[in-house]
């Protein structure tokens, strides 16, 4: 038998559908089923059995198992399958009706049966006969194919196959066996396969742990502890030969391979939650980290908190920090409070004005006083309590948002036993960090309450911690970058809404901004001190009557109120009421403000009535600047300069100063505006008399000289032909002084020379009332000179001057009509007429030299 026959043929010659076929299959049937089908699935439309429809098409459905479950003629015909598909809207009466339709089509068809057995019922017989007689012959002959014998007629088919089968066996059984051998290996490799997780978990744990991958660890740890507990037997499955359950030594060594493997896991995730309870010990994670750490936590050891671990650490932490870095940074303060450096008025004037000059020169930036006096000091002060604040903003809000998420069940899961006392404990540990950096501020910079301070006078002296010496305008360039730094914690602190603290903080702000106004005021007003060293006598650029110190102190003043204003935090707008914290800032600033005024006005008259004729500070500048010329000025130059400047103040500036502070301050300061302008008038007139009276020293020495000890006989004098030379001398001493105001301060000529007339005529009347008697000559020679001098002087001859010398015509008209008995009228008329013409001519020969005394001339005539 040749075994090389094609598969294809086989399977036809044996009917088959494949060469292992699992159950009996009847080729031709289902190839008739299937042509039926295929020809019902790819045919037209077919009648419906229920006779409801006319047609049915075939293209409702794609699906080949549907169409065999809907042709009634299929062996794989279903009734629920049919009226889904086909009658999925059919209504009950339409149903009976199909059912009666049915059953009608039925009883037909099986009558049509009837009557065809009917009309051919001798064929049947005929068929039934022939094929008794072909097997009666097949069975009963000898040789027949069913005959009586094991062998008969199928001896040659048996020796056939059995040959078939060894041949069979030697090619094919090896090739089984491997076939065998291979599945067992598949299942081998697929039970290795589905337990590869499980007893690779260790080494994965182990790597997700040390790459610090939480979570991957935690979420591998809960699948292998799901499949441990309920799919055993997928992890390592246990097979018997028979499927007979597994025995208890089988199900001993699964425990026991579990164990060894799950005890190594159970040491992994031990390590794990002590890494993890670390981290809640670390200060500086960030909260998202720390809420990791609570998930993970949680999940593999519910009944624990670990949010009490990382409250009670980081409570411990804050403290420890505050306290720490308070100690650090008072250490490094230590050295400027205890070894302050003394300095001179002068050098803290020199200061000053640097400072000056940096804030003049600042174009409209916040200028810088690294270098100025008192400026380490406060640097290290300022980095204190920047350091104070960023250390408690950097722990407290993570501090206070971990204990709020705790108390509202963020980081608890639903069988977690926790203690609801944490959540009282995190509250009390959180006001007690509040309060030690309150206490430390408090502490460092000697606070008491602001309400009790305003009800006292202005402090009389600074505070130890305050840097000295240091100019107002650095102090406050300091305090309010240190102030807006509080500022900002305690709004970010306050923002965090613990209960407790938001009163604490708010009097520690304003307790800080009362001493910090205080202090600015203390300063503030000891700057204006020794405001008047900065006096240089150099005119003003733009209007050379008055000095620039007018214009120093001007940002010197407009600085101090408007930083004053910002430590101060006066918050009014324009229409509204102050509180009465607000009226306290106010009060004890426009206090200082009107007190620094009326200072710098005394400063005045310390400047120009100062011994040096440089000044001071330009000397001790010329140390550090040798290249820095002075020019001298001398006291009655000062005394004009600081004359002229206290004019421009009383008229100009004084009340634009007051009008900026009570815009800015809401407040009206009437009285004390007043009271200064009755101060610059007391002043003026106090300088003017100063300077008057040293001048007029000198012409009333001339006068007196001349009239008393100038050999002059006034009982025996010659008529006179000319004018007494000291008279001359007199004059010119005040045309002296007249050129030297005019060319420092042209505005006070009239004044001065005024004032000097009115000294001149006072000298005058006293030495002539020293003269006993005056005879015709001795009369007529002081009535030229007193006219003289009138006529000359006419223009600055006030009142009281010319009072003054009526008087002195009436003393010598007295003196002389006690000696005149016996003169003549006429004569007497002919010598005032010489008289006359020798003064015409004197006033002509000195017209030139007096020119500066006359009237001047107005504009348009």
């Amino acid at each position: 038998m040749s075994l090389s026959v094609n598969e294809n043929e086989l399977l036809q010659a044996y009917e088959l559908n494949s060469i292992n076929p699992t159950k009996w299959e009847d080729v031709k049937r289902q190839n008739l089923g299937h042509t039926g089908d295929l020809a019902y699935s790819h045919g037209e439309d077919w009648s419906d059995p229920l006779g409801l429809r006319s047609t049915l098409p075939t293209a409702r459905s794609d699906e080949a198992d549907i169409l065999s479950k809907i042709n009634i003629s299929s062996k794989m015909f279903d009734a629920k399958s049919f009226l889904n598909t086909v009658h999925p809207n059919a209504t009950y009466p339409e149903l009976s009706q199909g059912a009666a339709h049915l059953k009608k089509t039925m009883v037909q068809r099986s009558e049509a049966l009837r009557v065809l057995v009917d009309q051919n019922f001798d064929r049947f017989v005929t068929v039934k006969a022939t094929n008794d007689n072909v097997f009666r012959e097949m069975s009963e002959s000898v040789g027949s194919p069913f005959g009586a014998g094991p062998d008969e007629g199928v001896k040659a088919l048996r020796a056939s196959l059995a040959g078939a089968s060894a041949q069979a066996n030697d090619v094919f059984r090896p090739i089984l066996e491997n076939y065998a051998k291979s599945s067992k290996l598949r299942n081998t490799l697929g039970v290795f396969q589905r337990s590869h997780f499980f007893f690779n978990l260790p080494g994965s744990l182990h790597e997700s742990v040390e790459a610090g991958n939480y979570e991957v660890a935690l979420r591998d740890y809960l699948k292998g502890k799901y499949l441990l507990e309920n799919r055993p037997g997928q992890i390592l499955p246990i097979q018997n030969e028979s499927n007979e359950p597994p025995t208890e030594s089988q199900l001993a060594q699964q425990r026991r391979i579990f164990a060894r493997v799950w005890d190594a896991v159970d040491d992994i995730m031990y390590d794990m939650q002590g890494k993890l309870v670390d981290i809640l010990r670390e200060p500086h994670r960030s909260v998202e980290e720390q809420e990791k750490c609570f998930e993970v936590l949680l999940c593999l050891d519910p009944s624990t908190d670990p949010v009490a671990i990382f409250l009670e650490s980081q409570h411990a932490h804050i403290m420890t920090l505050l306290r720490s870095t308070i100690e650090h940074q008072t250490r490094a303060i230590q050295p400027h409070i205890t070894s302050p450096t003394e300095y001179s008025d002068l050098e803290r004037a020199k200061d000053l004005h640097e400072c000056l000059v940096l804030v003049r020169t600042s174009y409209g930036s916040r200028p810088s006083f690294e270098k100025e006096l008192g400026a380490s000091h406060w640097q290290s002060i300022e980095n204190m309590v920047s350091e104070l604040c960023r250390v408690t903003l950097q722990s407290m809000p993570v501090f206070w948002r971990i204990a709020q998420g705790h108390a509202s069940g963020k980081y608890t899961k639903e069988t977690a036993i926790l203690s609801s006392s944490i959540h009282a404990q995190s509250k009390a540990w959180a006001v007690e960090c509040v309060a030690l950096f309150v206490q430390s501020l408090r502490r460092f910079f000697s606070l008491e309450s602001f309400r009790l301070r305003a009800s006292k006078p202005l402090m009389a002296q600074l505070p130890s911690w305050v840097p000295h010496p240091c100019s107002s305008l650095c102090t406050t360039h300091y305090m309010n970058s240190i102030l807006n730094t509080i500022a900002d914690a305690v709004k970010e602190l306050k923002a965090l809404s613990i209960p407790g603290t938001s009163a604490q903080l708010q009097e520690l702000l304003l307790d800080v901004r009362f001493q910090f106004t205080e202090v600015h005021c203390f300063q503030w007003l000891q700057d204006a001190r020794v405001c008047h060293y900065l006096e240089n006598w150099v005119p003003n650029s733009q209007q050379p009557s008055i000095t620039s110190y007018l214009f120093s102190f001007s940002v010197f003043n407009r600085w101090n109120a408007r930083e004053g204003f910002y430590l101060g935090d006066v918050r009014s707008k324009q229409g509204t009421t102050k509180d009465d914290v607000d009226n306290l800032f106010v009060s004890r600033l426009k206090d200082t403000f009107v007190q620094v005024l009326h200072t710098f006005l005394e400063g005045l008259v310390r400047a120009a009535q100062s011994e040096h004729d440089v000044p001071e500070l330009r000397t001790l500048m010329r140390k550090y600047h040798e290249t820095y010329t002075t020019q001298p000025r001398d006291r009655d130059t000062r005394i004009l300069l600081s004359i002229s400047n206290l004019s421009h103040l009383r008229s100009h500036v004084i009340g634009a100063w007051i009008k900026q502070f009570e815009d800015a301050y809401h407040v009206k300061l009437t009285t004390e505006q007043t009271q200064l302008l009755d101060t610059c008038t007391r002043i003026d007139n106090e300088l003017l008399s100063d300077s008057v009276r040293r001048k007029g020293q000198c012409v009333q020495e001339i006068v007196r000289q001349g009239i008393l000890e100038s050999g002059i006989k006034w009982d025996q004098c010659p008529h006179p032909s000319n004018v007494s030379p000291f008279v001359y001398q007199a004059l010119l001493q005040l045309v002296q002084v007249h050129a030297q105001i005019r060319a420092t301060v042209p505005s006070l000529v009239s004044r001065v020379i005024a004032a000097l007339v009115e000294i001149m005529a006072d000298a005058i009347l006293d030495a002539y009332c020293r003269i006993p008697a005056f005879n015709t000559g001795g009369m007529l020679q002081a009535t030229l000179e007193i006219e003289f001098v009138h006529q000359t002087m006419s223009f600055h001859v006030s009142p009281k001057a010319e009072s003054t010398l009526k008087h002195v015509y009436d003393t010598i008209s007295q003196r002389y009509s006690a000696s005149a008995q016996g003169q003549k009228p006429a004569d007497m008329k002919k010598d005032l007429e010489s008289v006359k013409h020798t003064l015409i001519a004197s006033r002509k020969a000195t017209a030139l030299a007096f020119l500066c005394f006359r009237r001047p001339k107005t504009t348009g005539t």
